[in-house]
C-alpha cells in the first residue's frame, strides 16, 4: 500500500493546541523524547522570563472594542471587509473551531474529539478522516445557533503581509505574518506583543491566573 505521507515512514503524529486559541496544528515526523542542550537552555531562559513578567505585571486592562481601535489607529492596520472571500473562509474555519472547543455538544455523536490510538498508517488515515468529518459538521451548524464576532486586520505593502485576528465574544487574539524583508517576522512579533500588552489584564486576572493572564504571560515571554 502506498504511504499517504510520502516515501518516508510515519513515526508519529502530534496535535498541538494553540496557546492563544482553538486552532490545532498537525505535525508528522519522528518523535524524540530526548531534548537537546539548546532546547534545555531555551526552556530555562523562557522560565526565567516568565517569572520576571509575572512579577512585574500590573493591572491595566482594555476592552476588545478599545483593542480593535488601537490596532487600527496606533498600529496602522486596516480591517478586512466581511464580504471579502478571505474573511469568509477564515470566519467559517474559526467558527467551527470555536464550536468544537466551547460547544462541542452541538455536534451530537461527533462531540468527543477523536483520539489517535497508535501510529499505524491506517489508524492515522482514519484519525484524519474523523477530524475532517468533525470540522465539516461544525461548519454546518447554522450561525443562528452559534455565532462569533470575528474581526480581521491586515497590513500589506506588497512583499510583506501581516494579519491580526480578534474574536470579541471569547476574547481570542491571533496573528500571522509573511514577507521577504529582513527582520520582518521579528518586527511583527514585537507588534503582536504590543497587542497583548495593550489588551492587558485586570487585577482579578492576576490574582486568579486566568486564561487571559496566562496568554499574556506566554506571549510576552516568547522570543
Amino acid at each position: 500500500m502506498k504511504n499517504m505521507f510520502g516515501k518516508k515512514a510515519v513515526s508519529s503524529v502530534s496535535i498541538i493546541e494553540a496557546d492563544d486559541g482553538p486552532t490545532s496544528v498537525f505535525l508528522v515526523g519522528r518523535k524524540s523524547s530526548k531534548q537537546t542542550l539548546r532546547q534545555n537552555i531555551y526552556k530555562y531562559l523562557y522560565k526565567m522570563r516568565e517569572k520576571r513578567i509575572i512579577k512585574s505585571l500590573k493591572a491595566n486592562p482594555h476592552s476588545m472594542e478599545q483593542l480593535a481601535d488601537y490596532i487600527i489607529t496606533e498600529l496602522g492596520f486596516s480591517e478586512v471587509d466581511k464580504s471579502e472571500p478571505g474573511y469568509k473562509t477564515e470566519y467559517s474555519q474559526m467558527r467551527a473551531s470555536f464550536i468544537m472547543q466551547y460547544k462541542a455538544e452541538l455536534l451530537g455523536d461527533l462531540a468527543e474529539a477523536p483520539k489517535l490510538e497508535n501510529h499505524e498508517e491506517e489508524t492515522i488515515k482514519l484519525f484524519m478522516e474523523q477530524i475532517e468529518k468533525r470540522q465539516k459538521a461544525a461548519e454546518n451548524i447554522p450561525p443562528d445557533i452559534f455565532e462569533i464576532d470575528l474581526h480581521i486586520y491586515k497590513k500589506d505593502d506588497g512583499n510583506n503581509q501581516s494579519k491580526i485576528i480578534i474574536e470579541k465574544n471569547y476574547g481570542y487574539i491571533g496573528g500571522s505574518a509573511s514577507g521577504s524583508k529582513n527582520g520582518y517576522m521579528k518586527e511583527f512579533d514585537q507588534t503582536f506583543r504590543r497587542v497583548y500588552e495593550y489588551y492587558g489584564v485586570t487585577q482579578r486576572d492576576i490574582d486568579n491566573h486566568t486564561k487571559r493572564f496566562i496568554e499574556l504571560v506566554k506571549t510576552l515571554a516568547r522570543r
